[in-house]
């Protein structure tokens, strides 16, 4: 996870769990149900599992986010 440049913008890319996102847990395919953080930790829990997973567990392609200040759209 580290930022990269593209047109003078910089982005950072890194995995973003939100609910209903497919990620692959092993080699089976499970979607999000809820985030929480618990003692500065991000637990993922997953659609049909009573136990949450951590994220280092979960394969989930990265996100782009922009670094730098825009103007919000009106």
């Amino acid at each position: 996870m580290e930022p990269h440049t593209m047109h003078d913008a910089a982005y950072y890319y890194m995995p973003l769990f939100s609910p209903g996102a497919s990620v692959l847990m092993g080699a089976k395919r499970e979607t999000v149900s809820h985030v929480v953080i618990r003692r500065c930790a991000l637990m993922v829990y997953l659609q049909g599992h009573d136990n949450p997973v951590r994220p280092e567990s979960l394969q989930l392609e990265p996100t782009a986010f922009h670094l730098t200040r825009r103007p919000e759209k009106e």
